[in-house]
């Protein structure tokens, strides 16, 4: 599930650069959290696991609204810059409406999470808001990557290209892997060996946001230590 990248400093209404990295930190660190509890979410939708399928809703909706309010602190610090600078670029623009996706998607994985609660029994409902929000992911990680064009070093910019390749991969993986819940539900083993390679599925994407959540990390702290250095006339 990804979340806004970009190669500019961020805007926290003008903190100074230790609160920006401070900002900037907690949210890589929930996002990490968020893909975390995906990860051991996805592990309880095996079939092996099925009495634990409630668990592992629930921690869908927990990492859902982890993702949320990152998400929901990106848009906000995409409208601060966008209200601070007078000229409004393309590339402006396409962050306030990939954030604006990602948002949106990330609110349907929380409702798409509630319903593949067993008691609700609504798990096709839950699969299209799966497939509809990993469709926003999908498009807003693929601008990001054609958006990242400079990134004050070469590992940093590769850096960025691998969250936004992981990202892109995980949403398009949680996309295929939704699909087969809108089929009827057959008791065979058929069904069986199909929702294990489903889990699979949503285990490897959930893993793969994990990675590109502490690639992110690694690159904000990164950028910290470069600005740092800057400063400090280094």
């Amino acid at each position: 599930m990804p979340h806004q990248i970009t190669n500019r400093r961020r805007s926290y209404r003008k903190a100074p650069q230790r609160e920006t990295f401070l900002w900037e930190g907690l949210n890589a660190s929930a996002y990490v959290v968020g893909a975390a509890s995906f990860v051991v979410g996805s592990v309880f939708f095996l079939p092996a696991f099925e009495k634990h399928a409630a668990a592992g809703a629930w921690l869908f909706i927990l990492g859902s609204l982890i993702y949320l309010t990152v998400t929901a602190n990106d848009f906000l610090e995409t409208v601060n810059h966008y209200r601070h600078h007078s000229s409004h670029g393309r590339k402006t623009v396409l962050e306030f409406v990939t954030s604006t996706g990602y948002v949106i998607g990330c609110v349907l994985f929380l409702v798409g999470s509630a319903f593949f609660l067993p008691r609700l029994g609504l798990e096709r409902w839950g699969a299209w808001c799966f497939i509809v929000g990993s469709g926003l992911f999908t498009i807003g990680a693929t601008i990001n990557v054609t958006q990242i064009t400079q990134a004050g070093s070469m590992v940093a910019l590769q850096l960025l290209n691998a969250v936004a390749i992981s990202f892109v991969i995980g949403s398009i993986l949680f996309i295929v892997a939704s699909i087969p819940y809108l089929w009827p539900n057959h008791q065979s083993q058929l069904a069986h060996t199909l929702h294990t390679y489903l889990a699979a599925q949503f285990i490897f994407a959930s893993l793969l946001f994990l990675a590109g959540g502490m690639a992110n990390f690694y690159r904000a702290y990164r950028n910290h230590r470069f600005y740092q250095r800057k400063s400090n006339g280094e």
